[in-house]
């Protein structure tokens, strides 16, 4: 086939075939004269495996590069070699509690509510979020009863805060984890290892804040001592 033909069949431009052609990721395609190539179905197996790659695991081309060259590298060329780590993994967090809570039988407070659009919950139309969110809502329900209340400032921007630190947070882990495991372990070894690893890390990061927020009081105390 010819240019055209793969970039159709690709969904993949020409200036990027040709740049991973340079770098190896694609073979050369046969030259009947100068200004004429031919492509084969490789080439395609190949381009819809990067773009896979890249989209379902987010991983960067010198880490594709090792994976297609390796002596098993042509199982990465097959349609069924991306199992979706992350729909597996989603399974399993959500087993064994309720698919879904009412909102009506959280005991909210009015202004509790309006946090709902402040950490992206969506209430469904018969009025359930789900059992996370659920959870979620009753732990701010909880700050909001010690007294973390709108009236001392801790409204909304806070919310959004916390979920754009998280947000930004989550999608560095995922990439790391993805470009570390991808042709290293099995999908069973590294679905265990993100289901394991999520209670865990979650552990550390609390136990790291904690410690950060003790040594910003220490060093409050300091120079409250000096200057005293």
């Amino acid at each position: 086939m010819r240019m055209r033909d793969l970039e159709k069949a690709s969904g993949v431009g020409r200036e990027t075939i040709r740049y991973y052609i340079r770098e190896g990721l694609l073979p050369e395609p046969d030259k009947a004269s100068r200004n004429s190539a031919r492509y084969s179905d490789e080439h395609v197996a190949r381009l819809k495996a990067i773009k896979r790659l890249q989209e379902e695991r987010f991983l960067p081309l010198a880490v594709i590069r090792e994976l297609l060259e390796a002596d098993d590298g042509g199982r990465w060329l097959l349609p069924d070699a991306f199992p979706m780590l992350d729909a597996l993994l989603a399974q399993r967090l959500e087993d064994g509690g309720p698919a879904r809570v009412a909102v009506a039988d959280l005991d909210l407070p009015g202004h509790a509510r309006e946090h709902l659009d402040d950490v992206m919950i969506t209430v469904a139309e018969d009025g359930t979020i789900s059992a996370r969110d659920a959870a979620i809502m009753r732990t701010i329900n909880q700050l909001d009863a010690i007294g973390f209340t709108p009236e001392l400032g801790f409204d909304g921007g806070q919310m959004r805060l916390y979920h754009v630190l998280i947000d930004w947070l989550t999608n560095q882990e995922l990439r790391h984890f993805l470009e570390h495991t991808a042709g290293q372990v099995g999908e069973a070894k590294a679905l265990d290892m993100a289901e394991q690893g999520i209670a865990l890390i979650n552990e550390l990061l609390g136990q790291l804040r904690t410690r950060a927020l003790l040594r910003k009081l220490a060093e409050r105390r300091r120079i409250a001592n000096d200057n005293g």
